[in-house]
């Protein structure tokens, strides 16, 4: 079973950035968003971005969230309604040192798991990458029965999944960009 559809989190209040780091300039990119976008495109026949409205200036798909809440959760949820997908893979805007290595690994690891887990999961020195990762299909009803408990966060969601972790010595390759200072490090 092979997955052909990445989704990109970029819905988030950036409330420690001060302003949308889905929106902020990115190498030879407009945004860190369409640098995400590209990269994805490399691998998957179709790449969504999940946000709240279609505030991006270039052509994407965009799947807006159906709650009013912001959340990974809420993205997710709105994902997996829309899209008929056995399984797709979803990467936060504020990953953008993720890079093809780590995402072929998860690819293949996934391709050659024998029971399909609800999600597999990066995992680094740092813990659990939940916006690295892969999720089924069959997550959609846990997560749904999570928000409609108001329950929003993701670690949450881990605790009653069928999880497989996938681990990587250079967790690095998994930092945030939440602040101003972290933007500028990179």
């Amino acid at each position: 079973m092979q997955i052909t559809s990445a989704i990109i989190f970029a819905g988030g209040k950036s409330s420690r950035m001060g302003k949308d780091k889905a929106l902020l300039p990115y190498g030879e990119y407009d945004s860190m968003t369409e640098y995400q976008y590209r990269k994805l495109e490399e691998l998957f026949p179709n790449v969504y971005i999940s946000a709240k409205s279609d505030k991006f200036d270039f052509d994407a798909n965009i799947i807006t969230d159906v709650y009013a809440a912001s959340s990974p959760m809420v993205a997710l949820v709105s994902v997996l309604e829309r899209l008929d997908e056995s399984a797709v893979f979803v990467l936060s805007v504020d990953m953008p040192l993720v890079d093809t290595s780590v995402i072929n690994q998860l690819l293949k690891q996934y391709q050659e798991s024998i029971i399909k887990p609800d999600i597999l999961i990066s995992k680094s020195k740092k813990g659990m990458e939940p916006l690295c990762a892969i999720y089924s299909q069959s997550i959609l009803p846990k997560a749904k029965n999570l928000l409609g408990e108001n329950i929003h966060r993701m670690h949450t969601l881990l605790d009653i999944a069928v999880v497989e972790v996938l681990f990587f010595d250079n967790q690095e390759k998994f930092t945030n960009i939440n602040t101003p200072e972290d933007y500028r490090a990179l």
